[in-house]
């Protein structure tokens, strides 16, 4: 079973990711070439995470369940970015792009089920603060993806329902329970990013 533990920075990721065994995938580093154009650049993001999920099904082989410290499937990043006034439709797309034909090659697909933490925005400061064992660059435009972010699963979930489970740092049991039957379904890739390309204006902070 492959999930994902999904949330802002400093809400708690990698501390609950580590709850489901020693098998968690974490997030990846680096950055594109310089000078990259938009589409490269999405190629580049596709690529990493296309690696970080092809880990995952090796590991999940011999294991019971494999946690990802935040979506592979992450083409949520540059549309919430897009949402704040911080990226581009442009630069979005291109991710989407270049996910999608990785998904058609089944080399990055849908996670079973996404375990999303929320805390108050007094919190995830509180918790930064308090850890000085992490730098979290961009703090504070990751506080400011909170609502995006939240919508965007909530989009997933309508589609594909069971999907998300919400406040999942607040539930008595957030063990996962929902085995997706198909990993790579293009019709669920297609209406969740006709859904997130319908509704941008409602949704910028």
């Amino acid at each position: 079973m492959l999930i994902v533990v999904e949330g802002i920075s400093a809400v708690g990721k990698t501390t609950w990711a580590s709850r489901y065994g020693p098998m968690v995938v974490d997030e990846i580093s680096g950055n594109p070439p310089e000078n990259s154009s938009v589409a490269a650049a999405g190629q580049y993001w596709s690529e990493r995470h296309s690696e970080r999920w092809q880990l995952g099904l090796a590991l999940e082989q011999g294991q019971k369940i494999v946690c990802f410290d935040t979506d592979p499937l992450k083409i949520h990043y540059s549309w919430c970015l897009w949402q704040i006034g911080e990226g581009s439709r442009e630069a979005w797309m291109a991710t989407v792009e270049s996910s999608r034909e990785l998904i058609v090659q089944k080399r990055l697909g849908f996670a079973d089920q996404i375990l999303f933490l929320e805390r108050s925005e007094e919190e995830v400061r509180l918790q930064r603060a308090n850890d000085i064992t992490r730098r979290r660059g961009n703090f504070e435009t990751n506080v400011r993806l909170c609502k995006p972010l939240r919508h965007w699963y909530q989009m997933l979930e309508t589609l594909s329902p069971g999907s998300v489970v919400f406040k999942a740092n607040q539930a008595t049991d957030p063990a996962p329970t929902h085995l997706r039957a198909d990993r790579y379904n293009l019709q669920l890739f297609d209406a969740l990013i006709n859904a997130a390309d319908c509704h941008p204006a409602n949704l910028v902070f």
